[in-house]
């Protein structure tokens, strides 16, 4: 009797697998043969987009003391002017002095502070000299002040965000910017008030000598802390960075916050404090902590007062699951709480400038927005001289002539950054092919004009018919493309649109 109970069990599963291979088979013939339909929902609303940027660190120090004005110009206007990227957001790196020492293989990775440190007594340890703007030199970090003042010459920055590696090495137990062991608290409990002073006389001084010579309503934020969760030292440390623990971190955070209300009340500024540039934001990782920070956090009432919390998209990738588990806890336990995606780079080495790593980069920002509904997207450096691919322009050097060239990654990230401005909202679009056959994915927006924008990725070997269901009359389409970039056509909308193998389509639709 078991026998055959086993049997009919067996023979019944065989007949269901051969029944879902068969539905599956034929699902498959009708997304790659027949035309597939994006539903725009413009009464399902998401977040509301605040920008798109990209990080000055390292590179921008030596870039910037370049004799070549032009090529200083015109880089700057590929990433943040009108025939560029867009971008709306800068990323200030503030140093912690590593640059005076040659701690690490390159010495770019130790930024340059504004602080003179003869004006600190080693015996004494009077750290109330931080407080004090006349001990600062802000003739220094030349190259970054003056591609900060030619990318804010654009006009189209609306949000810059100071952030900080590490601490000044005169606060830290190392006496370095990294920490002499790994996963050291490497800032000074004493020293909680004195970086807080130190952070905000340079930001301010940025703010008022050269942020309000373009527009003084441009937002500040100020990012005290990056990456806590990681070693940040030992021998092989290769850059600035600090390592807190979430107790650590949080108070701190409870310092920092209080003396920044305190600076913006006597000043009459109205800097914002950002939290908490988390390395990465998987849920299951056992060294990222994630909830144990946020945990923390909680306990302080500043938490309350963050709007927004910052996290950087590394090793996150394509996968979706992170994804899912971090929209999860949020909306059970910080369902006020908006999201920045603040840093990503792909974290691989070597340079490729095809459409694939440009349709996989379009992706992870696709699915960002789509998934954790990021109100802004930034990726880590605007301009790398690397030989990995961290940059979305690349700086080269040969037989004494610089150039900067562009990658795939960086007309992908154009698709959202150039054409999905701050204030549009995010609008529901369901695609029939609802398991991804095709390679296919789409997000769509209701610009602040009121017409829609849909960024449609094609990662198939085949061009798609799509139908765009509610598509309004008019359609610009913008393409990238093996063969080209940003190539923009106009027509009027007939039924539906062919989208070709191997591309990344922006459609802004109007009547």
């Amino acid at each position: 009797m078991k026998r055959q109970v086993i049997i009919t069990t067996m023979i019944s599963l065989l007949i269901m697998s051969v029944i879902f291979g068969v539905t599956v088979g034929v699902y498959a013939l009708i997304v790659n043969f027949d035309t597939t339909t994006i539903t725009l929902d413009t009464s399902k609303t998401y977040q509301t987009v605040e920008g798109f940027g990209a990080s000055s660190a390292w590179t921008y120090q030596a870039f910037g003391k370049l004799e070549d004005d032009k090529l200083k110009e015109e880089t700057m206007e590929m990433l943040y002017g009108d025939s560029g990227l867009e971008l709306n957001t800068f990323r200030y790196n503030i140093g912690g002095g590593g640059a005076e020492f040659d701690y690490y293989e390159d010495p770019l990775r130790g930024a340059e502070s504004f602080f003179i440190a003869d004006r600190f007594d080693p015996i004494s340890k009077d750290y109330s000299v931080f407080s004090d703007v006349n001990n600062y030199d802000f003739s220094r970090d030349a190259g970054v002040r003056e591609l900060f003042e030619t990318a804010l010459a654009k006009g189209n920055i609306e949000q810059v965000v100071f952030f900080v590696n590490s601490p000044h090495y005169l606060m830290t137990k190392s006496g370095k910017t990294h920490g002499a062991k790994e996963n050291d608290n490497n800032l000074k409990e004493e020293c909680y008030g004195a970086f807080s002073e130190y952070v905000l006389i340079i930001t301010n001084y940025l703010y008022e000598n050269i942020i309000c010579k373009y527009d003084e309503k441009i937002k500040v934020l100020i990012s005290p802390v990056n990456e806590p969760q990681w070693k940040w030292g030992g021998e092989g440390a290769t850059q600035e960075g600090c390592h807190y623990d979430p107790k650590a971190l949080a108070k701190f955070y409870d310092v920092f916050y209080k003396t920044l209300c305190k600076y913006n009340a006597l000043h009459g500024t109205f800097f914002q404090m950002d939290v908490f540039e988390s390395g990465n934001y998987k849920m299951l990782e056992s060294a990222t902590k994630f909830k144990s920070y946020i945990n923390e956090f909680s306990k302080y009432k500043w938490f309350n007062t963050i709007g927004t919390l910052s996290v950087h998209s590394y090793g996150t990738d394509l996968e979706e699951l992170p994804r899912v588990l971090l929209k999860n806890y949020l909306d059970r336990n910080l369902k006020a709480m908006k999201v920045s995606v603040s840093e990503y780079c792909v974290m691989q080495g070597g340079v490729d400038k095809g459409i694939d790593m440009g349709l996989y980069s379009a992706k992870v920002i696709s699915r960002d927005l789509t998934h954790i509904n990021a109100v802004s997207w930034n990726y880590w450096l605007s301009l790398s001289k690397y030989d990995y691919e961290d940059g979305l322009l690349y700086w080269t050097e040969n037989d004494g002539v610089d150039a900067v060239s562009a990658t795939k990654r960086y007309y992908a990230m154009g698709h959202f950054s150039k054409f999905i401005e701050p204030g549009s909202v995010r609008i529901g679009a369901k695609y029939s092919d609802t398991f991804s056959f095709n390679g296919v994915e789409c997000s769509a927006f209701r610009k602040t004009d009121g017409s829609l924008a849909v960024v449609v990725i094609n990662d198939s070997k085949r061009a798609h018919k799509i139908k765009i269901d509610g598509a309004l009359k008019n359609v610009k389409e913008i393409r990238t493309d093996a063969a080209g970039n940003w190539k923009t056509t106009v027509y009027e909308y007939a039924d539906k649109v062919t989208v070709p193998a191997k591309s990344i389509t922006t459609y802004i639709l109007s009547n």
